[in-house]
This record gives structure tokens, C-alpha cells and sequence, in this order.
């Protein structure tokens, strides 16, 4: 399935205006209706749209979030690979600047990279006390630390999501009591 790039550059935007991805998840499903392998239609555009290289999603996890169900358990991992890929996916094409959102400011590291950039820290200046460990011990004192930065970062992520999520119900309270 080949992503349609008019809707890649919708995704986006709803992205950056402060959707979940479970929301990304109930447009795309809005749009393709009916659609039997929705599943792969789900991740083909979170790939294309976000580079997540693997959307973890069941059609029947689709089902249920386009249900009304609850899609939290996507946000922690997704969201956070979504900003970490951010300077892939929103570069401006004419070299202009990027539009202001709720992302700026965040730092999101690929798991990946995060667990070399520790290895290597520890291999250029290593505590006093790292050559009386075992390569066992090492390795998981390494892993360890980037576990706790790459959840860091995940709160951060989520809590600035979290403050837009916010800032636009205030919105529409003080618009629906305007209106009312």
C-alpha cells in the first residue's frame, strides 16, 4: 500500500496540532472505511508519515480505538519515536523554518542511538570504578542509564503533549461559554 502524500501532510499537521495517536488512528480509519486490512493501512502511514518502523497494532486494536476505546497504551512508545524522527519527517521543503508547535524544545532519542551514545561515553571516560565490574554488569549498568534517559524523555514528550491537549479545551470551554 502506497501512502497517499496529500494525507501524510494532513497527519502531520494534526499531529503537531496536538493529536494522539489514537486519533491519527481514528482519522486514518474514517478515511479508509471499510478497508479489511486497516491494520496495515494504520502503519503504513505512521511509517510513512511519522518513521515509525513498526506500528505494534492489531486490526482488532483498531477496532476497538474507532469504538471509542481507550488508546493510551500506544501514546508512551509512539508518541516519543514520532518526535524522535521529527527532524526527518518536518523539514520544511523550501529550507524555510518550522512552523512553531507543541514539540519545540523537546529532546527524543532513538532507543538505539541512545544505547550507543551511553556505551561510547563510558568507553571515552569511564568512572574509577567501572574496570572492577564484569562485562555483564557493565552492559547492564549501561543499558540501565539509557533506559532512565529514554524515559525521561518520554515524560517530557507526554507532558508537553499533555499541556497541548489542555490548552485546546480550554479553548473550546471559553468558547462554548462565549457562545452559551
Amino acid at each position: 500500500m502506497q501512502p497517499d502524500p496529500e494525507f501524510v501532510a494532513e497527519l502531520r499537521t494534526i499531529f503537531k496540532g496536538g493529536a494522539t495517536p489514537s486519533a491519527l488512528i481514528r482519522v486514518i480509519a474514517e478515511r479508509y472505511t471499510g478497508e479489511t486490512q486497516i491494520d496495515r493501512v494504520v502503519r503504513a502511514y505512521f511509517r510513512e508519515a511519522f518513521g515509525v518502523p513498526m506500528l505494534r497494532v492489531l486490526r482488532e486494536h483498531v477496532e476497538h480505538i474507532v469504538q471509542g476505546g481507550d488508546g493510551a497504551w500506544l501514546n508512551s512508545r509512539v508518541v516519543h519515536q514520532m518526535v524522535a524522527a521529527r527532524v526527518e519527517w518536518d523539514a520544511p521543503a523550501d529550507g524555510a523554518p518550522r512552523a512553531a508547535c507543541w514539540m519545540d524544545g523537546l529532546t527524543a532519542t532513538d532507543e538505539a542511538a541512545m544505547l550507543r551514545e551511553f556505551e561510547s561515553r563510558t568507553a571515552a571516560e569511564p568512572p574509577a570504578w567501572w574496570d572492577k565490574l564484569d562485562e555483564s554488569s557493565r552492559r547492564d549498568i549501561t543499558r540501565t542509564a539509557a533506559n532512565a534517559q529514554s524515559l525521561y524523555e518520554r515524560v517530557q514528550v507526554l507532558a508537553a503533549l499533555a499541556e497541548r491537549l489542555q490548552q485546546q479545551l480550554y479553548a473550546a470551554e471559553v468558547t462554548t461559554a462565549r457562545a452559551g
